[in-house]
């Protein structure tokens, strides 16, 4: 009886373990479902409205208005004024790479980039027009590539490129391969340009701004890229603009408008909100790879060197931005 009794009581004992499993998934299953609710609580538009507002309140004297977008892998948030004011210098990011591809000096890059020299960048955008013919096609083919698009024209620094098509280029610079350069020069501008979306952590940026003759507005606005590490990337952009007299407010304004994007972008990444961009191919390169793909069954060589493509293509669109 006693052995009964022992063996009776391990089974009861043994039985006791697995009823905690149960419990143990219930909970994280609760867990889970909280941080479902908690993302889709989570409103960016509202967040980056709330941005907008704070700041054309700070300086609503200077008759200030500011524009923001924020691009994940899921799409584009923007709030406020759209960008249609000219591109500025923040052009330059798209020259720059178009012009490296080209085998223009990495010197012009820096120049261009790093100190937004205008002579540095009207140099790669006429390397960009010797070498293809049509500088604007080839910027334009380059920005629908990774899903932006934009009117890049000659005198480029007027072109029209909407806050919310940079902040998707913006989202793919770590993986396009020829950019990796020019990733790591906007992580160097100097210091009298260092601001806004630059001073952030983990967040490089290049500015552009300047004064229109058509309505005597000033712009101040900036492309840039936040590092999520391992998990990728998230494209940013961001604009000031105001009558001509107040342009000494604008990187002030500029300053308070980066810090609230951080905050904001910080809290939807913690609630999930937000999907980095972490891997990009190209229009062109996909569409080249399903022509390749099609062909390879025709002969074994043909499928040998679509394989070596292939290859290629994947290592292209790894991000080397961490």
């Amino acid at each position: 009886m006693l052995a009964v009794g022992l063996a009776t009581s391990a089974t009861v004992s043994g039985c006791s373990k697995p009823d905690e499993g149960p419990q143990s998934a219930e909970a994280t299953s609760e867990q889970d479902a909280k941080g479902s609710e908690q993302a889709s609580n989570y409103d960016l538009k509202v967040a980056l409205r709330n941005v907008i507002n704070e700041v054309e309140s700070e300086y609503k004297e200077y008759d200030i208005k500011a524009g923001i977008a924020v691009a994940d892998s899921a799409g584009v948030v923007q709030a406020g004024v759209p960008g249609e004011e000219p591109t500025w210098s923040t052009v330059k990011v798209p020259i720059a790479i178009a012009a490296l591809r080209d085998g223009a000096s990495p010197d012009l890059v820096d120049l261009a980039i790093k100190e937004s020299d205008n002579d540095a960048a009207y140099a790669l955008w006429s390397h960009v027009q010797w070498n293809e013919g049509d500088a604007s096609s080839a910027l334009k083919d380059l920005l629908d590539d990774y899903g932006s698009t934009g009117e890049l024209e000659e005198p480029f620094g007027y072109s029209r490129w909407l806050l919310k098509d940079q902040a998707v280029f913006g989202s793919h610079l770590p993986c396009i391969p020829e950019a990796e350069y020019v990733y790591d020069a906007m992580d160097e501008i100097v210091e009298w340009q260092d601001n806004g979306l630059d001073k952030l952590p983990n967040t490089r940026a290049k500015g552009g701004w300047g004064l229109s003759e058509e309505d005597n507005g000033y712009t101040h606005r900036q492309v840039g890229v936040r590092d999520a590490g391992s998990d990728g990337s998230i494209g940013l952009a961001i604009e000031a603009t105001m009558p001509g007299e107040s342009a000494e407010m604008a990187i002030p304004a500029l300053n308070v408008l980066a810090a609230g994007v951080d905050r904001s972008v910080t809290e939807a990444l913690d609630a999930g909100a937000l999907t980095p961009v972490k891997e990009c191919e190209p229009k062109s390169t996909a569409s080249a790879s399903a022509t390749a793909s099609a062909t390879a069954t025709v002969s074994s060589s043909a499928s040998t060197r679509d394989t070596a493509t292939s290859s290629a293509t994947r290592t292209s669109t790894q991000r080397f931005g961490s």
